[in-house]
């Protein structure tokens, strides 16, 4: 269910409502950076374009400090001398505080490339971007020399962006976030029943929405379809770290370095609005279009082929009981898909909020993707609450359901 789990991945953000920093008792709840050199540090690009400042620099003091932090974990202040500036500007030495949640993790003496943005809330200066990684270290295959030469070949396109939103009278404030992921094929723009990782919040639902608002502002979304592509995402006209109700992000797409997309929202799920719309957004209060939306499928859908669900890998499930567990074996994944490989009339979904005991929530998952359907037992209904249909997929899909442990 798309709009239930982006209410939960918002509820923390939307919850503090202030620019107050999160109070820690320990650092348990803190995520380590990726490692030095491995995939999860993401592409090279995507980081540029994310950091306002880049330098490689040289740890003089280590020390920590208490100073401002409301808890017993504070954060280990470092003095950062600058080697070398890649991008925007970094004093000749500057103090950083690492924490709560250490991103450099650094030690005295040590260099690295820091990923910097600019502070807002505690202190003034210069921050680690946060994750996946906030510190480039010199690897037995990338030493820093070619690392930096490596960034200084890239140009940033933060600032293309930053352009496309003050042309349509947008402020842009600060970088709130990034991500890459993989858009699916054309064919599928118009479902919004494939959640796609890394592009929640920001995407939600049907690309065709997104797609339709680009091409309002002179873009093409469609170019990327079925392609590699970064968000990057900006706080607009208010100062971060906001995430007040009614709070408006700008969020970009870029594909082969160049911006094939472009769209606002506003928390908690306000959206998503053309950037010419500006009457449309600041009237909008965060709330959601109506849930779940208007049929997308009427003249009968084939549910397996609609979402390629032969492809999934596995299948994760919860019931209304309280049972949860995950379907891992490879035959069973595909009889759950080849019981829903037929077209059947579909009926408008209606959204039971609560379930019931007998409602299961199924999520078939792709890797770098999931579709979410829920079936109710009782009835033999089974909706795909994203794109607003319900179907009766019959007994054979019922027994195999029933089975599932």
């Amino acid at each position: 269910m798309v709009l239930p789990i982006v209410a939960s991945i918002l509820a923390a953000c939307v919850g503090a409502g202030s620019q107050q920093p999160q109070i820690f008792e320990d650092m348990a709840a803190c995520l380590a950076p990726a490692d030095p050199g491995s995939a999860a540090e993401g592409s090279l690009a995507v980081l540029v374009d994310r950091a306002e400042v880049i330098a490689t620099v040289r740890v003089t003091k280590a020390e920590r400090t208490y100073s401002g932090y409301k808890d017993r974990v504070g954060a280990r202040r470092l003095t950062l001398r600058t080697l070398e500036t890649l991008k925007g500007t970094a004093p000749a030495e500057f103090v950083v505080d690492d924490g709560p949640c250490p991103m450099f993790i650094a030690t005295e003496g040590e260099s690295f490339v820091a990923l910097l943005a600019a502070t807002s809330g505690i202190g003034t200066g210069l921050k680690p971007i946060g994750l996946p990684v906030s510190a480039l270290r010199a690897t037995p295959t990338r030493m820093l020399p070619q690392l930096a030469s490596d960034i200084r070949a890239i140009r940033p396109l933060d600032g293309d962006a930053r352009a496309l939103f003050a042309k349509h009278g947008w402020t842009v404030m600060s970088v709130e976030g990034s991500g890459e992921f993989d858009l699916p094929a054309l064919a599928q723009f118009p479902m919004g029943g494939r959640e796609i990782r890394g592009a929640v919040s920001a995407i939600i639902g049907s690309l065709d929405r997104y797609a339709i608002l680009s091409d309002d502002i002179g873009l093409d979304m469609r170019i990327a379809a079925g392609q590699h592509v970064e968000r990057l995402s900006f706080w607009l006209d208010r100062k971060p770290p906001e995430y007040a109700e009614a709070t408006r992000f700008g969020h970009v797409l870029i594909f082969e370095r160049r911006i094939v997309a472009a769209w606002i929202t506003v928390i908690p799920q306000g959206g998503p609005f053309s950037l010419r719309d500006r009457a449309g957004v600041l009237a909008s209060s965060g709330a959601p279009a109506s849930f779940p939306p208007v049929n997308r499928f009427p003249n009968g859908a084939n549910i397996a082929q609609a979402y390629d669900l032969a492809r999934a890998t596995w299948v994760a499930y919860k019931t209304g009981a309280g049972q949860s567990g995950s379907i891992t074996d490879a035959a069973r994944v595909r009889a759950l898909a080849d019981a829903l490989d037929r077209a059947l009339p579909t009926t408008q979904a209606v959204w039971d909020r609560n379930g019931t005991p007998t409602t299961y929530y199924l999520h078939f998952e792709f890797g770098a993707s999931s579709v979410s359907l829920q079936y109710e037992a009782s009835d033999g209904m089974l909706t795909v609450l994203a794109d607003g249909y319900s179907v009766r997929p019959g007994p054979a899909f019922a027994a195999l359901i029933s089975a599932i442990q």
